[in-house]
């Protein structure tokens, strides 16, 4: 269509894998780093680092993006998801206060931590996925027995040391502080291969549309009548002024390793400003 365009690359002799798809490509808000001003953002890639071997972007692709000094690319480890995109644990939230944004990371440690609220509470029978047990999961799924399984307990403390890493560069490379940041209850499983999948919707690979958020239907235990995991992103996202919607996807992405935000595109308004006119 009229004032659209689009760079085509193609690599002759190396492998294409999940990691060259664009939900592994982000970008930050504008942020100023140790006195360095990135007024277009940053780049944000999955990549295998820290391990020295692993699935990592084709090297024409990172190359490409490499070349975008003005948004100085930042590598992130990736590699210990299965499908292996970036916007898997972390997104951005525009905000009205002098920050601008938050930044969004899913965090098996907070649903943890939700969840023992919960059994604390007298909760511990409340049943996930309500409506949805043969699509997400063949078994009756209670908190109580989410926190007695110690093989998935273990699996999502690796994980969270994963995304822990991950927190490090990302406050480093975006000049973030401990309040920049919002952990969402999240929880994963390793499949056959060691690689991590969402154990429910992924809420973090969320649409963001101005101020209304398209979030996966996480299909929580239900207590009171709602879902606890709804209810807890609520009180940490609408505080910012942020609408929450949660979209039902777990037949149209959600059983195929993605989320809302695999299917969908947005059309953004660009910056008012010459922004070609930046020089790094």
């Amino acid at each position: 269509g009229p004032d659209f365009g689009y760079v085509h690359k193609e690599p002759l002799f190396e492998a294409v894998a999940s990691l060259d798809s664009f939900g592994n490509v982000e970008v930050s808000p504008p942020v100023c780093v140790a006195g360095k001003e990135y007024p277009l953002g940053r780049i944000l890639i999955g990549s295998s680092f820290p391990a020295s071997a692993g699935r990592r972007m084709t090297r024409l692709v990172r190359d490409f993006l490499y070349a975008q000094r003005v948004q100085a690319p930042v590598e992130l480890y990736s590699d210990w998801l299965a499908v292996g995109n970036v916007n898997e644990f972390v997104t951005f939230v525009p905000t009205s206060d002098k920050k601008r944004f938050r930044m969004l990371l899913a965090s098996p440690a907070a649903c943890y931590r939700l969840f023992r609220e919960k059994q604390k509470e007298g909760q511990g029978e409340a049943t996930m996925f309500k409506g949805k047990g043969t699509a997400l999961n063949t078994k009756r799924v209670t908190i109580n027995k989410v926190l007695s399984n110690d093989a998935l307990a273990q699996q999502n403390q690796y994980v969270q040391r994963c995304i822990d890493w991950n927190r490090d560069i990302l406050k480093k490379e975006l000049g973030l502080l401990e309040e920049d940041i919002i952990d969402l209850p999240a929880l994963f499983k390793l499949d056959k291969q060691g690689k991590a999948i969402p154990y429910f919707p992924n809420t973090v690979t969320m649409t963001v549309l101005a101020r209304d958020l398209g979030i996966p239907k996480p299909f929580g235990p239900v207590v009171g009548g709602e879902c606890c995991l709804e209810r807890r992103i609520r009180a940490l996202l609408e505080p910012l002024g942020l609408r929450c919607r949660f979209l039902e996807d777990v037949a149209s992405y959600h059983g195929s390793l993605g989320e809302v935000r695999c299917g969908t595109s947005v059309q953004r308004r660009p910056f008012a400003f010459k922004w070609w006119h930046f020089v790094p």
